[in-house]
């Protein structure tokens, strides 16, 4: 695998210093090589482009960059020129802006670069494939003199949903272009991993894809977050050449995404998606994984989940099945052994950036467990009271196209919890 690691590119509020220095000791520790600075609401990224960093932003790249160095990790920065589009018709002066870019991170220790042309009007970016291509071979050039690879490049066409005829020759464009790594997100935005979609890619590019994989990403749902047992693939036939993971807006919690996704690739034939999942519960906090895996699965929500045929591991599996049987008894078994859990978590956990991460979360699914017990026992006033409680939770979020607004957003925890609660509650 030519790179495996994450790809900071969710959209919301990015990662501080300390997380993405974190997470970098992270990848290294479980073998992974590779981290991807995108995140969209960097301006200086994203629409400030042509702008240079101020200093201290700078100078913490620099150290990201010498820390990466340090755990053999490949930093990788990339400029997403599409949502402030580069003026074409200006094109040499707007270029030279983005090398110089690319040169003063250069400068700061960071030797691996990627151009981000995703989430623009593609049937602008067709009319301006020409310079797309124009600019790609240019910036190849330009690099060459860092001793650059590879540039990875994120076109306009970066699923198989979208690929029309304009698509195709978009593609067409880049074929035989050498160091260029190409990367595509699958079937659609948010979904598995597809053999028959990577295949595609492989027809449609002339070589194998770099999978942007966009689980367990939530900038989607904000509200939200995922702990899913990774068994999103169709096939253990590696198809691709590289796998970066976009992770939550939640660092510490992604790391449990993040470690399957590395078991899997060390073996695909014999990875077991639950001994994973139970592995990657230890790594972030040993002495509660029980307790952890007790609770994750009223947090099976992403779209990949949704997306996914053929699951073995389902969101609320003991009590959904014990609602649908009719037996008051095990809901209520079930919905103690979760509230059991939830309170050994709260007295018991060590890793503090966890905790501050979940907390609200699992607060809230305390209380909505609570009402549904209490609806059971027939006590339908401490239930309401219970239920208005799972609502008070908030988590900080930028608010969606608000040029980095942040908003206390009401958590959502589990959709089939709350299903069974409104049935309850309107049953007399």
């Amino acid at each position: 695998m030519e790179k495996i690691g994450v790809i900071e590119g969710f959209y919301g509020i990015p990662y501080t210093f300390e997380e993405r220095r974190s997470m970098i000791g992270f990848l290294s520790d479980i073998g992974m090589n590779t981290y991807v600075y995108a995140p969209k609401d960097d301006p200086y990224h994203n629409i400030k482009w042509r702008d240079p960093y101020p200093e201290d932003k700078l100078d913490q790249l620099e150290k990201l960059a010498k820390f990466a160095q340090s755990k053999q990790v490949r930093f990788i920065w990339a400029i997403h020129p599409g949502q402030n589009l580069i003026d074409f018709d200006n094109y040499e002066s707007e270029r030279d802006k983005l090398f110089k870019k690319y040169e003063s991170l250069y400068n700061k220790g960071i030797r691996s670069f990627a151009l981000c042309m995703d989430d623009i009007d593609r049937d602008e970016a067709y009319e301006q494939r020409d310079f797309h291509l124009r600019l790609v071979r240019d910036i190849l050039d330009f690099i060459k003199d860092f001793a650059c690879d590879d540039l990875l490049f994120v076109h306009p066409w970066y699923n198989e949903a979208w690929i029309d005829n304009k698509g195709k020759e978009y593609f067409e464009k880049f074929k035989g272009l050498d160091r260029l790594s190409i990367m595509w997100t699958g079937s659609d935005v948010v979904v598995p991993l597809s053999k028959s979609s990577n295949d595609k890619f492989i027809e449609l590019a002339g070589k194998r894809a770099h999978i942007w994989f966009n689980w367990p990403v939530n900038d989607y749902l904000r509200d939200q977050i995922f702990m899913e047992i990774f068994e999103f693939f169709d096939s253990r036939d590696i198809n691709y050449d590289s796998i970066l993971i976009n992770p939550m807006n939640q660092s510490e919690l992604s790391k449990i995404s993040i470690y399957q996704i590395g078991e899997f690739i060390k073996n695909p034939l014999s990875y077991n998606p639950l001994l994973a999942f139970k592995k990657a519960l230890a790594y972030v906090d040993e002495k509660v994984s029980d307790e952890l895996l007790t609770i994750s699965d009223s947090f099976f929500g992403s779209g990949v989940y949704d997306r996914s045929e053929n699951k073995k591991y389902l969101a609320e599996a003991k009590i959904a099945k014990a609602y649908k049987d009719k037996d008051k008894d095990l809901i209520l078994e079930a919905i103690d052994q979760k509230l059991y859990a939830i309170e050994s978590y709260f007295k018991n956990y060590t890793n503090e950036k966890l905790f501050e991460e979940v907390e609200a979360f699992f607060l809230s699914l305390k209380y909505l467990l609570l009402a549904i017990k209490n609806i059971l026992e027939e006590n339908k006033d401490l239930a309401r009271s219970f239920y208005q409680k799972s609502k008070e939770p908030k988590v900080r979020v930028y608010k969606e196209y608000s040029n980095f607004i942040v908003e206390e957003r009401e958590v959502k925890t589990s959709k089939i919890l709350e299903e069974i609660y409104s049935n309850l509650e309107g049953v007399d």
